[in-house]
């Protein structure tokens, strides 16, 4: 009988100490200290957001003005094909018809000279003679008249060169200006500018091209003239010279001979 007392109590002992190690321990203090750092780390969380949210704010203003920016102003990467553009660069590229006064004179011929009439406008240099028989022509002294025609020459095909081309860089001005008054974006205004800029300084250049090839046509003649006046002068010296020798001689055949002169009592009899 004892020996069951102390059996059941024993084995009582043994569940309760059991019972004791299952209970769970709950701490309030660490539970309201883990929920107010979950409060914590939500209001991070949605402050983090609002900022995100912000940010997105700000960006959609900023693409929306720049959406605004580029469908009032343009982009100007996509305005490849301006008109007259190309016409302008290859205008430019041209470099016309008239040569430099040094290649006009040159090609000078004496030959070419006497034979030009300009289409019938002047008449024709023939061969001259005497008492019937031909006698060249010096043709060398004809090549200053060959110079001033060449660059008389030169002055109207630059002349019609450039007013075929001014004709053209007019019509193209005209299609720029009438591409600004349709123009929508201050792109295309902008380089629409550049174009019409770029043909009036080319319009000016070419007839600049006319006011060379006029001033190569008065160049020549003042150095033709002045080649006139030059062998004019050496024509003068030459006379001076030769009018002062005859008269050298003239003198010293007019004086008298006084070692036979009889008027100065001498003889030439011996």
């Amino acid at each position: 009988m004892k020996k069951r007392i102390l059996i059941t109590t024993t084995a009582l002992g043994l569940s309760l100490t059991s019972l004791e190690a299952q209970v769970v321990v709950i701490d309030p203090t660490a539970i309201a200290h883990s929920q107010a750092n979950h409060i914590v780390d939500l209001a991070k969380y949605v402050e983090m957001v609002n900022n995100q949210l912000k940010q997105i704010t700000t960006m959609t203003q900023e693409l929306q003005q720049v959406t605004a920016y580029v469908k009032a102003f343009g982009d100007p990467s996509k305005l490849l094909n301006i008109v007259g553009a190309n016409q302008l660069i290859s205008e430019l590229q041209q470099s016309g018809v008239g040569q430099t006064l040094g290649v006009l004179r040159q090609t000078a011929s004496g030959i070419q000279s006497l034979q030009n009439n300009a289409n019938g406008l002047y008449q024709q240099i023939t061969s001259t003679s005497l008492s019937g028989i031909g006698v060249p022509r010096a043709v060398d002294t004809y090549k200053p008249f060959s110079a001033l025609e060449n660059t008389s020459s030169n002055y109207m095909s630059v002349y019609d060169d450039a007013i075929r081309r001014r004709e053209d860089l007019r019509r193209q001005m005209s299609s720029t200006v009438n591409q600004l008054q349709a123009s929508t974006t201050d792109a295309e205004t902008q380089k629409l500018h550049a174009v019409l800029t770029g043909q009036a300084a080319q319009l000016h250049a070419v007839d600049q091209e006319i006011v060379n090839a006029t001033s190569q046509s008065v160049v020549q003649d003042i150095s033709n003239r002045n080649d006139e006046d030059k062998q004019q002068q050496a024509r003068n010296e030459e006379i001076a010279t030769d009018r002062h020798d005859a008269l050298t001689k003239f003198g010293a055949m007019m004086l008298p001979d006084t070692g036979s002169d009889v008027r100065f009592g001498r003889s030439s009899s011996k």
